[in-house]
């Protein structure tokens, strides 16, 4: 019988994880990308037991091995929060594997990481950082130019200036962050009438641009 990713995700909306995981575990070997995300998902929730998390283990190590991204991604992520296998030196390096080979949502995790779980390594500066933001931006992320407009609002790993706030926040705004758009509108709407047309016109600039070399934005 085949099986596909909504039976695994019924089998862990009632839970049944035992089936679940033999779902997406077969699911994985077939290549489906999709099921790497889910199963970790389950070892995030802890919804495995000890045999199935060294199985989850050893596949994904096997993956990695074979330049698989989205079992490097998601071992990064187990590496990096899941307190039975967390290995923070891993996690780093399976993250770095993953934005050189341009992974969008690896540039937005290794940020994050080194906000919170990697912030004693030395590559936690907040130069590194914004680099990474900025580097997962030009790939089309919309929520690196929030995480970025974050920074520059909250003075935490650059300089707080409130005009680049404005800018990164329209930029994601324009790009359809909600809450993004809704901040730019409420810092315009507390400026003069037309204070900030500039700032504007560098920011679809800089949209238009990265539109030109075929970025897709998501």
């Amino acid at each position: 019988m085949a099986f596909d990713l909504a039976d695994g995700e019924r089998a862990v909306l009632s839970g049944a994880y035992r089936h679940a995981f033999f779902i997406f575990l077969a699911l994985c070997r077939s290549a489906e990308d999709k099921a790497f995300y889910k199963v970790s998902e389950m070892a995030l929730n802890d919804q495995l037991v000890a045999e199935e998390r060294d199985q989850l283990l050893e596949l994904f190590n096997y993956e990695v091995k074979r330049h698989n991204l989205e079992a490097t991604y998601n071992l990064a992520i187990l590496c990096s929060r899941a307190p039975y296998m967390q290995d923070i030196d891993r996690a780093e390096q399976l993250f770095i594997h993953c934005t050189q080979s341009g992974m969008i949502e690896a540039h937005l995790a290794l940020a994050r990481f080194y906000m919170a779980e990697g912030q004693h390594l030395p590559g936690a500066t907040s130069d590194n950082i914004m680099r990474i933001l900025h580097e997962g931006f030009a790939l089309g992320s919309i929520e690196a130019a929030w995480l970025i407009a974050r920074q520059y609002m909250t003075g935490q790993h650059a300089k707080r200036d409130d005009i680049e706030a404005f800018k990164w926040l329209f930029i994601a705004g324009r790009l359809g962050h909600e809450e993004a758009r809704k901040q730019a509108m409420m810092i315009a709407g507390l400026q003069p009438a037309g204070s900030l047309s500039f700032v504007q016109d560098e920011a679809l600039d800089m949209i238009d641009k990265l539109e030109n070399r075929m970025v897709h934005w998501r």
